[in-house]
C-alpha cells in the first residue's frame, strides 16, 4: 500500500520519535520516502536522516497484514 502526502511540519526529533514508535507498533514493513531519500519508519536514525521540511512531498509505503492501519496512523502524524 502506498500513499502520498505533504509534510505538515518540519521534521523534529520529537516527531521522528512519534513516527518510529507508531511504526514499531505495527507488524507491517513501513518506509518513508522523500526526494531521493528513504528510510525504514521503525528506525529512528533513518527517519531523522530524512530531515524534511514542512510542505515536503512524502511517500509512505507499507506491506503486511496491517498496512492500511499503519498508513492511516502515520498520516495523522506527518
Amino acid at each position: 500500500m502506498k500513499t502520498k502526502l505533504k509534510a505538515r511540519a518540519d521534521l523534529s526529533l520529537a516527531l521522528a520519535k512519534k513516527v518510529t514508535e507508531t511504526a514499531s507498533n505495527c507488524a507491517s514493513d513501513i518506509r518513508v520516502l522523500t526526494g531521493n531519500k528513504g528510510a525504514n519508519a521503525k528506525s529512528l536514525m533513518g527517519v531523522i536522516a530524512l530531515s524534511f521540511k514542512k510542505g515536503a512531498d512524502l511517500l509512505l509505503v507499507a506491506e503486511g497484514k496491517d498496512a492500511a492501519h499503519a498508513i492511516e496512523e502515520l498520516k495523522k502524524l506527518l
